[in-house]
């Protein structure tokens, strides 16, 4: 009897599981938010430094984005067999060596290979890492709230990180954002620095549960299966993922967020590189501070929006959000540096494009069981995230020589044709597959719930 009593699994309580959520919050605010959300900052001091072109130093993106996503499955697998303080740590460890390399290097390949690795730490503790830890605490109810939490940790990270970059970067510059240049490379050893020491204190408390821990009590469990059992029966299953690739929709829904990678790669990476030649670095800063707070909202929103409005209007909304955002680049462009103009645009800029910001981030995951079921969600969301990412590494490059060939006013341009067009084959796409899906439904005996 004592013996059962001892073996029985400590039930752990609702607010450590929340310090978790906490902690990922934490790891998405500064160590993932140096290794890759301040990193558009530093390209046009670079860029002025050492005389690169901005096509070809915003290579460093679309390097790391590919490499990230060939090693990201490898460091999923590796969870399942090695202890996870250590991957954490090996990301953190890679993330910060990769910022000395920043800051001890001169040469294009030295600055593609910083970025490379600090991409791939960043897999380590944030692209797997977080959800790792979150699916480990809250396997039943609440795992959507808690990641939605834990991703927040981005957006909060902007508004601080923002401007304290930016000041830094002030204190080490000579001459002003257009044309100025780097004094020194210390800031990079700042950061490397900072995101170190916060990774390890992070490290000490993140973890997964132990053998003798059970995230959630018997009832919740006895309550959790059921409920499962019976969503089972009325979901949607869907087709297989062999099936999915010979749907003729598939392919143009994943033409049409392949082509929002090319337009939403230049809005998320060059923002700063222009602004700067607009704004002071200091407002620069703050229209960042301003992005990572409606990017908060934006996150929160977007999944009720999911929700209650569906994949078809929602994404709507977010397309329409980021063409006003791109157009408020535009009309930026149109101004002279130091145009008090341009930081109310800035602002507006910010807002709109933080607003849409779930279309990215939490939406592939929404629209992988919407629109093709159940059945084989993972496989399938394998394949949207894959049509986005090669979009995204294509479009920084790209961004970058038709900016050079002309300039930033027609290089916007460009970038509100790829986000109309990729929204528009889209949403055709979404509704059109809804549509199969309630044939689907028409023709099978068993009733099936189908999301909006």
């Amino acid at each position: 009897m004592s013996n059962a009593l001892t073996n029985k699994p400590k039930v752990v309580s609702k607010g450590y599981k929340y310090f978790m959520v906490f902690l990922c919050m934490l790891t998405q605010a500064i160590p993932y938010g140096i290794a890759q959300l301040i990193q558009p900052l530093f390209v046009h001091p670079i860029v002025n430094t050492f005389h690169f072109t901005l096509a070809s130093y915003t290579l460093i993106f679309t390097f790391g984005a590919i490499v990230g996503s060939i090693v990201s499955p490898f460091v999923g697998k590796a969870l399942q067999k090695v202890n996870f303080k250590i991957l954490y740590l090996i990301g953190i460890v890679l993330s910060a060596g990769a910022y000395v390399i920043f800051g001890i290097s001169t040469k294009l390949p030295e600055f593609y290979l910083a970025g490379i690795i600090c991409m791939v730490g960043s897999t380590f503790y944030s692209g797997q890492g977080v959800p790792w830890v979150i699916n480990h605490w809250f396997p039943y109810k609440g795992r959507g709230v808690a990641l939605g939490l834990a991703f927040c940790g981005g957006s909060i990270g902007d508004i601080f990180l923002q401007p304290i970059t930016q000041s830094i970067l002030s204190h080490f510059m000579t001459g002003n954002t257009k044309t100025g240049h780097l004094t020194s490379m210390a800031p990079f050893f700042i950061f490397a620095v900072a995101l170190l020491i916060i990774g390890l204190i992070i490290a000490c408390f993140i973890r997964v549960p132990k053998k003798d821990e059970s995230v959630a009590s018997l009832e919740e469990i006895s309550e959790n299966r059921s409920q499962a059992k019976i969503a089972k029966a009325h979901e949607f299953q869907g087709w297989s993922g062999e099936q999915v690739l010979h749907m003729k929709w598939f392919w143009i829904f994943s033409i049409g967020f392949l082509i929002i990678g090319l337009g939403l790669a230049s809005l998320n990476e060059d923002y700063a590189a222009f602004l700067d030649t607009k704004l002071s670095l200091t407002q620069v800063g703050l229209i960042g501070s301003v992005f990572g707070a409606a990017g908060i909202i934006g996150n929160i929103s977007g999944g009720y929006l999911f929700d209650k409005l569906g994949t078809a209007k929602s994404m709507a909304y977010a397309g329409i959000m980021l063409v006003i955002s791109i157009l408020m680049m535009i009309f930026i462009s149109f101004h002279p540096f130091g145009d008090q103009v341009n930081l109310y645009a800035g602002f507006g800029w910010a807002i709109t494009s933080g607003l849409s910001v779930f279309s990215y981030m939490s939406g592939p995951a929404f629209m992988a069981k919407s629109l093709f079921g159940a059945k084989a969600q993972g496989v399938n969301l394998g394949y949207i995230s894959l049509a986005y990412a090669v979009g995204f590494a294509i479009g920084a490059p790209l961004f970058g020589i038709i900016k050079g060939k002309t300039n930033f006013t027609v290089a916007w341009m460009f970038t509100i044709c790829f986000v109309t067009i990729g929204f528009i084959l889209l949403i055709i796409a979404a509704i059109r597959i809804k549509k199969m899906q309630h044939q689907m439904a028409a023709n099978t005996q068993d009733k099936v719930l189908l999301d909006k």
